[in-house]
């Protein structure tokens, strides 16, 4: 792909002045170079304090760039300045639509997919029908000796799993098993993989009260990503803050991974876990947004390094948040939903967040590396009138709200266990016939 070098960047302000359209030719020939920064990017040794446990800087060898199209709109209405908005999709919850977005994403972008036919979709029950989030659950073929997959029912007590991607195959059957907390006989059912969510009353309650939660971020930090990484950089205190309300005292450990791409000042830098937000909000801070050039990047390196993190395993909430506005080069396709299927075999959720000026290639792997770990897909939209402009998803229904609303809400569901949505003034705008994570049009 054609790369433009130039000697000068729009500052944030401009950025938010002169809209997409009338840059094309910086959006879509530059859309990943340098804005808003200074001078080289300057390579740092990862900060590293006794709780972290790094994995090695990924490198590779030079890719060849490929060509792919920003696709960038503008707003229906008046901006908002000041505020970052955002919606999300859980396609868990919408099997059938996400079904045919993905038959009909792969021939328009060429891109691999996963196997996610045949999913084992439950929702379990407790005491007077009330979701049972927290169970921990097997699931193994008919008369197998060993499950294939060992986990915890969700939020609303909901369990999707694709046997496929745990090397389970297409079964039209499986053998479930719920286990009591504590002492007790374990509850097993024989489900079919077909028709849909079915409910299991389980005849005993469920406590949910996770014991820890590990929280990392996977951040593309190359020019476009500027506003994001000032958002994240200023944000995730409060964002924590407002979660830590759904389980006070649990204990949180915070990951973060940055990435560029090939020939930039690094590919992968990996800074491991720490217990001290402050050690987090430190390398943050050292981070600027630069580098790029063509539009993909390292995402496939930079995902495989967050499923590689030493994350926690037992009753607890391991969550992964890709922040992106730019997919993995094209070669790297498969690459990067094989770490999305190592981070599902550690029953670590993925959530992706496609920032400014996302594409159809980025919107089409981040929903697969979702919906595979029980996450959910997030985007940016254009209603606040900050950064660049944003793609409208291939999705029929959500509701925007701020993104730090978003954020909280999500960690906040995760934690209690209960799916909570935006009400009242904190939507910004509808779209589609939208009732709870589902789209009913």
């Amino acid at each position: 792909m054609l790369q433009i070098q130039t000697t000068f960047s729009f500052p944030p302000l401009l950025r938010r002045v002169f809209r997409p359209a009338t840059i094309c030719a910086v959006c879509v020939l530059a859309a990943c170079s340098p804005t808003g920064f200074d001078g080289p990017a300057i390579l740092e040794e990862p900060m590293v304090d006794a709780a972290v446990m790094p994995s090695p800087v990924v490198e590779s060898a030079p890719v060849k760039s490929v060509t792919t199209t920003r696709v960038v709109t503008t707003s229906r209405r008046a901006p908002r300045s000041g505020v970052i908005t955002a919606g999300d999709i859980d396609d868990t919850l919408n099997m059938a639509a996400f079904q045919r977005y993905l038959a009909k994403a792969r021939r328009s972008t060429q891109l691999p997919t996963v196997n996610l036919s045949r999913p084992v979709m439950v929702r379990l029950t407790g005491d007077f029908g009330k979701p049972a989030p927290g169970v921990r659950v097997t699931l193994r073929k008919p008369g197998a000796a060993e499950p294939f997959y060992d986990g915890y029912s969700g939020v609303n007590g909901d369990i999707t799993v694709f046997p496929a991607i745990h090397g389970a195959g297409n079964l039209r059957n499986v053998e479930l098993r719920a286990f009591p907390q504590g002492q007790g006989q374990a509850h097993v059912q024989r489900i079919a993989s077909a028709g849909g969510r079915k409910t299991i009353a389980l005849p005993f309650a469920s406590d949910w009260k996770p014991e820890f939660l590990d929280l990392a971020f996977v951040v593309d930090t190359t020019g476009s990503m500027a506003d994001e990484l000032e958002w994240l950089t200023r944000e995730l205190r409060g964002i924590v803050r407002s979660a830590q309300r759904s389980a006070p005292g649990i204990d949180i450990r915070y990951g973060l991974i940055v990435y560029r791409d090939h020939g930039d000042a690094y590919v992968v830098k990996n800074y491991g876990f720490t217990k001290q937000q402050s050690t987090m909000q430190g390398w943050l801070r050292k981070q600027n947004a630069a580098g790029g050039g063509d539009y993909p990047e390292a995402a496939a390196a930079a995902l495989a390094a967050g499923a590689d993190l030493n994350w926690r395993r037992g009753k607890g909430e391991r969550l992964m948040f890709h922040i992106a506005d730019a997919p993995p080069h094209s070669q790297d396709g498969g690459a990067y939903l094989a770490a999305a299927r190592d981070a599902a075999h550690k029953n670590v959720q993925i959530f992706g967040l496609g920032a400014s000026g996302v594409a159809a290639e980025s919107e089409f792997l981040m929903r697969q590396a979702a919906a595979q770990t029980n996450g959910r897909y997030l985007f940016l939209t254009d209603d606040s009138g900050v950064g660049y402009g944003h793609a409208e998803p291939t999705i029929s229904c959500y509701r925007v709200s701020s993104l730090r609303n978003l954020m909280a809400r999500v960690l906040r569901s995760e934690l209690s266990g209960q799916r909570i949505e935006a009400t009242g003034g904190d939507v910004i705008r509808s779209v589609g016939d939208y009732s709870a994570g589902v789209c009913r049009n």
